[in-house]
């Protein structure tokens, strides 16, 4: 935050902020007192005798001199004041801003995945096949059905989607989700711009289109973000048509705002055009789609009105993920500067311990709280040299001017401790409040991030190729060049989900069937040497109580998650394995082997965790900040701080852990050593996953910033 910007706006901020306008109006009164209290003694001193008033002379100037330093004082206090209520609420903003849009991107990273495998769906290739070749009606009619409920049984899984559209190369929709969207082709330019990408020509060039704008596809839904890709004959390379995912933008950015609005529900949050058009907004009240909104990403924060209104505001831009930053969009985050600056009525006193351990949080604070006792104790010893001279000569006028200098002395102390308590309290409020936050954002991605894990191992299990095969495996064996396939698919499917170190597939037996190996930019790290590695797994046996519980699922729909626990199948360590059952594609009743997907914990777990901690000026993590995912026996599932390594106990008290789900909390507490402002958060799920989908499992985000 640049103390210059502040300073440049402080006269329009000092009328928004009436606590430091009472502070203001208050010094104002002392000071004027104590300019008559002093003009009171030179008067006083002016009736003396000159040997006199040559001793009370000097005394006088000590006076004028305190008074000075302590004006200056006054002012450094109330601009520290201001920049820390500053300070608080822009951060406050900033954050809700750069929730809103990172939340976003991350979520349609994932849309990018979907897009490119689904686009290769062996059954989707097949059907339009049958509509290039101009097979009979009937059959294309069946295989148009079958899709149809296959695309359902994709947005069962992915409920992002409100609509899924199969296009053949001439723009004619041959199969879509929606009974209600009743299109039969589209002219819309984003089909001859999907056709146009050469899918073999450039491994790091996009293959997929994105669009957000009015479109055919989705007559009288407004503006519609899409998903295109190319669907190809992958014997001969050529064009069969498109396929489009229509993301659920006006739903997802009601729960982005919902789980804002459990913080500060007086920030208004919008999403931004590349050209400042509201697309989306949490008040469409204040901030109505297509409004206009100037662009400004180079200063802290701004003045904005609406509707009468000031507000102070802050625009971002995404910090992209995984290197994925799509359309140019920006967030506002903005409150109205008449409830901005408001005290907090919740807002507790700091006790003792806090208040201490404060002062040497803020440096500045000290130096404050240093200069003025200083001050004081120069007035007080002002007013005890000057009795004593006064008593030597009998100057009782001179003695009450002392005393109330040294009544000013203690008044000023007394404003200036509820101020600088009132400072620490802006401090605190804030610090809680961002670690807080942050606690809810590493939480908040886990969930996005584990709900994805939940849906990709449902519809993989429905692969026609798995079921059909494992079917025959269970019926009659495999032979080398099905097995090949099998591989292969998995393979396929891992190099484009990298949140995975390996897919395997296995019979009800548990027996590995095959697997993939790790893509090729994941590590594969082992707690042992010799360990099973690459194709070494197939034939090997997987853990019992898992393969169990996934062929007792009641449906296709249902999924199990392994305990965090050490896997041979994730080199030793601990991870989570999410898992289903495999079942007969002529018999959905039948269960013919079992899928698990690894998930990549360590560095997935750890990456989000730095994301969130708190960064410095130059976007590298405060030094000694640090964060974990705790389970609620206090073990540790993830950390950014080899100090407190996965699987050790934090040793903290166990009422931290036994919060409500969804409950934030922060406190300070004593770690290593070391004091910590804490903020945590207890997950609550997503969507569906662990909202009702009967998997319980809560973990606990814990932000650490030393204090």
């Amino acid at each position: 935050m640049d103390q210059k910007v502040i300073q440049h706006h402080k006269d329009r901020l000092l009328k928004a902020i009436p606590l430091i306008s009472r502070y203001i109006d208050k010094f104002n009164s002392i000071n004027k007192r104590w300019a008559g209290a002093i003009t009171a003694g030179m008067i006083e001193a002016g009736c003396m005798k000159a040997e006199a008033a040559s001793l009370f002379g000097p005394l006088i100037q000590d006076m004028r001199s305190t008074k000075i330093k302590y004006g200056e004082i006054q002012e450094q206090l109330v601009d520290a004041i201001i920049f820390e209520m500053v300070k608080k609420v822009v951060f406050e903003i900033t954050d809700a801003a750069k929730f809103a849009i990172n939340i976003l991107k991350r979520n349609l990273f994932e849309r990018t995945a979907d897009v490119g495998y689904l686009a290769t769906d062996a059954e989707i290739v097949s059907f339009l096949k049958l509509v290039r070749d101009a097979k009979k009606d009937d059959e294309l009619d069946r295989r148009a059905g079958f899709v149809r409920e296959r695309l359902g049984d994709y947005r069962y899984e992915y409920t992002v989607y409100d609509e899924i559209i199969i296009l053949d190369e001439a723009g004619r929709v041959q199969a879509n989700l929606d009974p209600n969207n009743r299109i039969t082709a589209s002219r819309d330019p984003l089909l001859r711009e999907t056709q146009a990408i050469d899918l073999h020509h450039d491994l790091s060039e996009d293959k997929y289109v994105e669009t957000f704008r009015d479109s055919d596809l989705r007559p009288g839904h407004g503006k519609a973000l899409v998903y295109s890709q190319k669907i190809e004959d992958p014997e001969q390379h050529s064009a069969l048509g498109t396929l489009c995912l229509c993301f659920d933008f006006k739903d997802e950015m009601a729960g982005i705002f919902k789980d804002l609005n459990e913080g500060n529900d007086q920030i208004v949050v919008a999403i931004l055009d590349a050209r400042g058009s509201v697309m989306s907004s949490n008040r469409p009240e204040i901030l109505p789609l297509a409004a206009r909104v100037p662009v400004d990403l180079d200063t802290d924060f701004r003045f904005l009105a609406f509707n009468g209104k000031n507000y102070l505001a802050a625009t971002v831009a995404t910090d992209g993920y995984q290197g994925f930053y799509g359309l140019t969009w920006y967030a506002l985050a903005m409150i109205d500067l008449g409830s901005a600056f408001q005290a907090d009525p919740a807002a507790d006193a700091l006790d003792a311990s806090i208040e201490s351990k404060l002062q040497y949080f803020s440096k500045e604070l000290s130096a404050i709280k240093g200069a003025s006792e200083v001050l004081l104790d120069d007035m007080k010893l002002d007013s005890i040299n000057g009795q004593v001279k006064a008593s030597k000569y009998q100057a009782k006028a001179f003695v009450e001017v002392l005393h109330f200098v040294k009544w000013i002395g203690e008044e000023i102390d007394d404003l200036f401790s509820a101020a600088i308590r009132n400072l620490q309290t802006t401090i605190v409020s804030s610090l809680f409040n961002d670690v807080q936050f942050r606690a809810f954002q590493g939480n908040n991605i886990a969930d996005r991030n584990l709900y994805e894990r939940a849906n990709d191992v449902c519809w993989w299990a429905l692969t026609p190729m798995f079921r059909e095969l494992l079917t025959k495996h269970k019926d009659h064996g495999l032979s080398e060049s099905e097995r090949q396939a099998l591989t292969g698919n998995l393979q396929y499917i891992n190099d484009l989900y990298t949140p995975y170190l390996r897919l395997v597939l296995a019979d009800t037996q548990g027996t590995v069937v095959a697997t993939s190996i790790p893509p090729e930019d994941l590590e594969e790290r082992f707690v042992e040497p010799d360990m099973p590695s690459g194709q070494a797994f197939v034939g090997m046996s997987l853990e019992r109580d898992l393969v169990r519980k996934a062929l007792g699922l009641a449906s296709s729909k249902a999924y199990c998650v392994s305990d965090f626990a050490p896997s041979m199948l994730y080199g030793g360590r601990p991870t989570y394995i999410y898992s289903t059952a495999v079942r007969d594609l002529q018999n959905d009743r039948r269960t013919v082997g079992v899928i698990q997907i690894v998930f990549d914990a360590e560095p997935q777990f750890q990456a989000m965790l730095t994301d969130v901690l708190p960064k410095d000026e130059n976007k590298a993590v405060v030094a000694g900040s640090f964060g974990v995912f705790a389970d609620r026996s206090r073990s540790i599932v993830a950390t950014t701080d080899p100090d407190y390594p996965v699987g050790s106990q934090l040793p903290l008290p166990g009422a931290l852990f036994q919060r409500s789900k969804g409950e934030r909390d922060s406190t300070i507490v004593e770690l290593g050593g070391r004091s910590y402002a804490l903020g945590l958060q207890v997950s609550e799920g997503y969507r569906e996953y662990k909202r009702g989908d009967g998997y319980l499992n809560d973990l606990i985000c814990m932000i650490f910033v030393p204090i």
